[in-house]
């Protein structure tokens, strides 16, 4: 005789373990998701800034020297470089124009440095870094996560 099985389970000690699972596993996932997020952030922001630096410090280098073959070290010329280089590492042209490739990111965050002994150009940029998830977060277990990073990131190229 074959036995019929009602609509619960075989072992009625094991209903709920899903529910208990659940909440054991939601948070580490949860977790894990944001970590996931926050990483990428992070290094969308990284590769895009260093991108916008090398870029800067190509074309400074690339103009960087004068009719003569010394490098421009003060005047209007270096001084019109110098803009230019933090106006294509901050918004991606020389003018100027347009929105910042990262938000909050300034022209006064980009530092354009020359070395006359070796005729190498430095672009500097210091941007700061804000968590996505650090606003959620600002207290955990009684203290302060530190959500304030500044990437820091330095491209030497010799002018040509």
């Amino acid at each position: 005789m074959s036995r019929q099985l009602s609509g619960c389970s075989r072992h009625p000690r094991q209903r709920g373990f899903a529910m208990v699972e659940l909440t054991i596993t939601a948070p580490v996932l949860l977790f894990l998701m944001c970590g996931t997020v926050e990483f990428g952030q992070y290094l969308i922001q990284y590769s895009t800034l260093n991108d916008s630096v090398r870029t800067a410090a190509r074309y400074v280098a690339g103009a960087a020297l004068d009719s003569t073959g010394a490098l421009l070290q003060t005047g209007g010329a270096w001084t019109t470089l110098v803009t230019q280089g933090q106006n294509l590492a901050v918004h991606g042209n020389i003018a100027g124009t347009g929105a910042a490739l990262l938000p909050g990111l300034t022209t006064a965050q980009i530092t354009v440095t020359e070395n006359t002994a070796t005729d190498n150009i430095t672009v500097t940029a210091a941007y700061p870094y804000r968590s996505v998830f650090g606003a959620l977060m600002p207290n955990f277990m009684g203290g302060t996560i530190a959500t304030n990073y500044t990437l820091t990131i330095s491209t030497t190229m010799r002018a040509i």
